[in-house]
């Protein structure tokens, strides 16, 4: 599972994440929780199809899953943003964890894809609903329309030079610098403390490298941003400075022709 912790001044914790574990967001908890994959029982049908304990979800003999009628979903209908049509993509991800795209919204639907913490190319299909207090969005993406936890997705908005914001930045490691850097675009003294997760890397070569996500910037329309972070070692060998940060914006109610949230 994800496991995300929030930013308390004056430390900042980054996330790290179990692998493999997929995720979904909706154990009803504060925002930053999530939760695992969890198995849907079942019953054999005729014709070698499998209906899903709730009778609203039916897998056929050939693997391919089918979504209820919307009649037949949870929760309640909204007219809110994603809106058809806007682009989404994964954020608040670990790197090496998954995000659960279901046959319906809530985990008790059939995991029908998975979708890296960094894809970026899932529409909208102005489809929304909320199931136990959460946001369930239906989408199209890696070839399948399915419903996700709508705190893992945002549309990408502009991408910004902010390294002169950033100044001499350094530390042992890359995690050290990516929590580094996430502090000085997240410093929140009062109300919810925003979230950082590791989405891509580290990695070291040449150069270091690193991308974390910071979620639930006091802004409505922003939802966070997504800062890639270039290191380079220290002539010590013992460390890592800062050399470049580009921040994407993540917009939490549409973007401009632009690039800026609306």
């Amino acid at each position: 599972m994800t496991r995300r912790r929030t930013l308390l001044a004056p430390v900042l914790v980054l996330a790290v994440a179990l692998a493999g574990c997929g995720d979904d967001g909706d154990d009803g908890e504060e925002t930053g929780a999530s939760t695992t994959t969890e198995a849907t029982s079942s019953t054999a049908a005729e014709g070698g199809s499998t209906t899903e304990a709730d009778g609203s979800t039916t897998t056929d003999g050939d693997g391919s899953t089918t979504t209820a009628p919307a009649g037949d979903l949870p929760g309640e209908v909204l007219d809110i943003y994603p809106y058809e049509g806007a682009r989404l993509a994964v954020v608040g991800v670990a790197a090496d964890d998954t995000l659960n795209v279901r046959s319906g919204p809530g985990t008790d639907f059939d995991v029908v894809t998975e979708l890296s913490p960094l894809f970026q190319d899932a529409t909208a299909t102005g489809q929304n609903r909320t199931v136990d207090e959460s946001l369930w969005v239906e989408l199209e993406a890696d070839g399948a329309t399915g419903w996700v936890n709508g705190a893992y997705v945002a549309e990408p908005g502009q991408t910004t030079d902010v390294t002169a914001d950033i100044g001499a930045v350094g530390g042992e490691t890359m995690v050290d610098i990516g929590e580094a850097v996430a502090a000085t675009r997240a410093s929140v003294e009062e109300g919810p403390q925003p979230t950082v997760t590791v989405v891509d890397g580290p990695t070291v070569a040449d150069v270091g490298q690193i991308a974390v996500d910071v979620l639930g910037l006091a802004d409505d329309s922003v939802k966070g941003e997504r800062l890639h972070i270039v290191a380079s070692p220290d002539a010590s060998g013992e460390g890592f400075t800062v050399t470049s940060v580009e921040a994407t914006t993540l917009c939490a109610r549409g973007v401009t022709a632009e690039g800026l949230c609306t």
